[in-house]
């Protein structure tokens, strides 16, 4: 059942938001929020991450040597979930210090784990696991996806 036209339904939300907003002004500091939920989010997916490594029985040490290919748990969405929660680790710290230029940090952070740490883990990753890492590789985004 369509209601109406959503840009009519867009337009009656925003009314309501106003007066909700003026009848109600529950405020919080958006950014604060979103920081405070990336970091719990981003806690979270090293941990998950963390706990799937070790219950694979294989290295969580970046210049390790992995002794499985670990494709499940939050390396069934991401190659790079430690990295990425790392990212949003900074990502939250420039949220709570509500800076545009400390998301600058994140940035250049993603830039050298990118450049530098990523090529070298899949190449020992490409040597040890062959075709089985070739086939995650094509399958799992190295960020998100």
């Amino acid at each position: 059942m369509k209601l109406t036209f959503p840009p009519v339904i867009t337009l009656g939300c925003l009314i309501i938001q106003v007066l909700l907003f003026n009848l109600l002004p529950l405020t919080v500091d958006l950014s604060l929020l979103f920081g405070f939920l990336l970091l719990v989010g981003s806690i979270g997916c090293i941990a998950l991450a963390a706990r799937e490594l070790f219950k694979n029985e294989t290295t969580i040490i970046p210049d390790g040597q992995p002794e499985k290919l670990v494709t499940t748990g939050p390396f069934s969405f991401s190659r790079n979930p430690i990295y990425l929660g790392m990212a949003g680790i900074l990502i939250s710290s420039a949220c709570f210090m509500q800076s545009l230029s400390a998301l600058v940090i994140p940035v250049i952070f993603l830039l050298i784990i990118h450049k530098t740490w990523i090529p070298h883990e899949e190449v020992k990753l490409k040597e040890k696991f062959g075709k089985d890492w070739e086939k995650y590789a094509a399958s799992t985004s190295r960020w998100l996806g």
